[in-house]
């Protein structure tokens, strides 16, 4: 495993684009028009910089598999990030949408624990060609490893069932579900602690 560098921006974009095309929050506040593959590109591209100046992009030795993960609230936004947040607003979601897509994602996120200190696990996903390798076990391990180097537990939400059914065979517990009220859009919120191997 490695920390990105600004060089790995396409590669990772390219990976997020791939393994969000089917994701059900994301088909909600991506518009899905014409313009829908760049709409894409440009929200995996904020994912990037985002990441990156938490140092919370990481990569597989072969490059093929991503996660973003990094401690919640200990970057502040700065400027810059709010301009981006700003941009995506026009880019992926359209104007017209951006009320809802802020009311839901502020609603997501006030449901997360607001005492504790914690590794928040944004993205993962790896390239359609390394379906079947041993890439999402190394982020797995990866994950774990930061979690239990810096003693905090790991937090996420996803809205695939299948997905947290993985994540429960990891030791991730369910702790919360919120029912967004568009279409059958639901967040499952899980959480693993640090020291769950010890258990």
């Amino acid at each position: 495993m490695k920390l990105a560098v600004k060089s790995d921006k396409d590669k990772v974009v390219k990976i997020i684009c791939e393994s969000f095309d089917t994701n059900p929050h994301v088909n909600l506040v991506i518009k899905n028009d014409r313009k829908r593959s760049k709409r894409m590109v440009a929200m995996a591209k904020y994912a990037f910089e985002f990441g990156m100046r938490r140092k919370g992009v990481h990569l597989t030795d072969d490059g093929l598999g991503v996660v973003i993960i990094y401690e919640d609230g200990k970057v502040s936004m700065n400027l810059k990030e709010y301009l981006m947040q700003l941009g995506l607003g026009f880019k992926a979601f359209t104007i017209a949408r951006s009320p809802m897509v802020d009311k839901l994602e502020r609603e997501i996120r006030k449901r997360r624990p607001g005492n504790v200190k914690f590794l928040y696990l944004w993205f993962f996903g790896v390239a359609n060609e390394a379906l079947g390798t041993n890439d999402a076990r190394e982020l797995m391990k990866h994950m774990f490893n930061l979690s239990a180097e810096q003693k905090i537990p790991i937090y996420l939400e996803t809205s695939i069932k299948r997905n947290s059914i993985i994540y429960k065979r990891y030791g991730f517990e369910e702790y919360d579900l919120f029912k967004t009220g568009h279409e059958d859009l639901e967040m499952l919120y899980m959480r693993r602690h640090f020291d769950h191997a010890t258990k």
